[in-house]
């Protein structure tokens, strides 16, 4: 390698780098400083910015276009509801969306402490490519769960010191972000598919 070509290389290496460092810095500040939310004039739910499964962030924009199923939880998560209900969500929603183009599931984690990148990407992974998981830092979360009219709660528990509740809904977001209603996070993938088969149907 000549001279001019070591010089071209390092250069390139320096720049990764600063890319490289510049991006962990955009996502660290938005764990800890998000925007102010908006609710887009919704009843319930808005705009969200998370820092994803891949130490990116992620926001409602990433996925406009699609529509949005938002379930509020953890990993760990109270009497294991968590797992159950987003697997139910992805067979549901291989039923009104066989192509896998028109929805996704936004999984947000309540317990940023445990659940971090590497967790949340190997959650999801096992579930499903449907299942996009994220988190927050604290107060951002606590914003985001009034938009969303979920609550964070901890429920104590013998092997893990605590878990967090499961929200009682999806909440479904059209490719807009505009509401559109919710589903219980307890039902069947057949009753889940039903429900949605209704909110999804194009307006005539």
């Amino acid at each position: 390698m000549t001279p001019s070509e070591k010089r071209f290389a390092l250069i390139g290496v320096a720049i990764l780098a600063v890319a490289g460092a510049g991006s962990y810095m955009a996502t660290r500040f938005a764990m800890h400083h998000g925007p102010t939310l908006s609710t887009y004039g919704n009843e319930v739910g808005g705009s969200f910015r998370l820092m994803d499964a891949t130490t990116g962030t992620m926001t409602d924009q990433t996925f406009r276009g699609r529509w949005m199923l938002v379930l509020f939880g953890a990993t760990h998560c109270a009497q294991d509801a968590c797992e159950p209900a987003l697997r139910n969500m992805s067979a549901a929603l291989d039923k009104v969306d066989p192509g896998k183009r028109k929805a996704v599931i936004i999984f947000v984690s309540l317990d940023p402490d445990r659940d971090d990148a590497d967790r949340l990407r190997q959650y999801g992974a096992a579930i499903g490519p449907r299942v996009v998981a994220g988190t927050a830092a604290p107060r951002s979360l606590e914003a985001l769960t009034q938009e969303y009219h979920a609550k964070i709660e901890k429920v104590d528990d013998p092997e893990w010191q605590y878990t967090m509740r499961m929200s009682p809904r999806f909440v479904v977001m059209d490719p807009d972000t505009r509401y559109k209603g919710t589903v219980d996070a307890n039902q069947s993938a057949d009753e889940m598919a039903e429900h949605l088969a209704t909110i999804m149907k194009p307006q005539e």
